[in-house]
């Protein structure tokens, strides 16, 4: 019997929000939108492209969505004719993106409206995708907002969580994140209100400062508050754009602060699941009952990749701490594509399983439909209903 995920609807839990293109998009500035890259990719001069060459600056990730766009448009399988037509069906944005979240059975989103920045209006991508749309609610443009508020350092600490408090008492917001993978690295000490208060004249000069003492402690004081709310901590790790602290990116640094007692019943959601130290989340999520993690950046970023991917993160996490997720940020045709790749790879991984006698086929849809949505159902369930 063939295994076919194209019936199971998803739910991404980690990506962001955007707005229409307000002129149609070149072909480099297309392929700009699907980079993670922070420096736009510069063609040389003397650059010479010949036919069948893959246009410059495109990867596997990107050769895959101009191979499966081409297909749903019915075109000819190439950056140009795709980028034409892709053109022609945005015209009108809002249609086209609810065509390709119904087409992907995309029923919902926590989305992360902290980028970009100015931070965009919720109601209006709500109306933009048509899906359900939850909140995470990001701690560093407080901090960074705060330290021109507040004089003192205890002014700042009162006031960072009375509004973290307030942030989560909103019924869409399902929790807070931290990006301090991106300043100072996911080594967290412990919390030490007098090494923060040293560091805050520091951080009030200068937003990018590392600070590591002050933001070690503003994560602790929002792993407190989503632990009195009973909401979950959103914690970037692994890769991201080219400002990440990368050796300090994977998420074996968090495990101190992960098994430290006072978070015991704090849940913990590992953004993009440490890739490419998926391994390392994946012990970490089996070890620790209240950690999980999403397969999002890796899927669809890593491309075909995604198929090796699935398989090593099963090699240690359970099957009910795994969720579905793309971090598209730029165009819907990342959620897309999300959806569509991590589909394709997965049953590949499901069918080598039921083909080496693992299990059957029953149960092999079911681990496919529990990572697509319902794991995301019964870790939020108190919060989305």
């Amino acid at each position: 019997m063939k295994i076919s995920l194209n019936h199971v609807p998803a739910v991404d839990v980690h990506c962001h929000p955007y707005e229409a293109n307000q002129e149609p998009y070149t072909n480099d500035e297309f392929v700009r939108k699907l980079s993670l890259a922070v420096i736009p990719n510069k063609t040389p001069e003397d650059y010479v492209r010949k036919e069948k060459d893959p246009f410059q600056g495109t990867n596997m990730w990107m050769q895959i969505l101009i191979k499966r766009l081409a297909n749903y448009y019915s075109c000819e399988p190439t950056l140009e004719a795709v980028v034409a037509e892709r053109n022609v069906r945005a015209r009108n944005f809002r249609q086209y993106t609810r065509e390709l979240f119904q087409d992907a059975n995309l029923t919902g989103l926590i989305a992360d409206f902290g980028y970009p920045t100015p931070m965009l209006d919720r109601e209006a991508y709500v109306d933009l995708c048509g899906a359900r749309i939850w909140e995470i609610h990001r701690i560093e443009p407080l901090m960074v907002r705060l330290r021109q508020e507040c004089d003192t350092f205890g002014e700042f600490a009162e006031r960072f969580r009375a509004e973290l408090n307030e942030a989560l008492k909103r019924h869409e917001v399902v929790g807070l994140k931290s990006i301090i993978a991106y300043r100072s690295g996911l080594e967290i000490a412990g919390k030490n209100e007098t090494a923060a208060l040293h560091q805050y004249a520091e951080f009030q000069d200068n937003e990018r400062a590392e600070v590591k003492a002050l933001r070690d402690f503003c994560l602790h004081i929002a792993m407190e508050e989503c632990t009195r709310s009973e909401k979950v901590m959103h914690i970037h790790t692994g890769i991201g754009d080219g400002e990440v602290v990368l050796p300090k990116a994977s998420p074996s640094f968090l495990i101190d602060m992960l098994r430290d007692k006072s978070y015991q019943d704090t849940k913990v959601h590992l953004v993009h699941g440490g890739y490419p130290w998926v391994e390392e989340a994946a012990f970490i999520v089996s070890i620790l009952p209240n950690v999980y993690m999403d397969i999002s950046l890796q899927n669809p970023f890593a491309g075909h990749g995604v198929e090796r991917i699935l398989s090593q993160v099963f090699e240690f996490a359970p099957f009910d701490k795994v969720m579905y997720g793309s971090d598209a940020f730029t165009v819907p045709e990342m959620n897309w594509m999300g959806v569509h790749l991590f589909k394709e790879c997965f049953e590949k991984v499901l069918h080598g399983w039921v083909d080496a006698d693992y299990m059957d086929v029953d149960t092999a849809l079911a681990i496919g439909e529990m990572v697509l949505y319902r794991n995301f159902e019964n870790v939020y369930r108190k919060h989305i209903e």
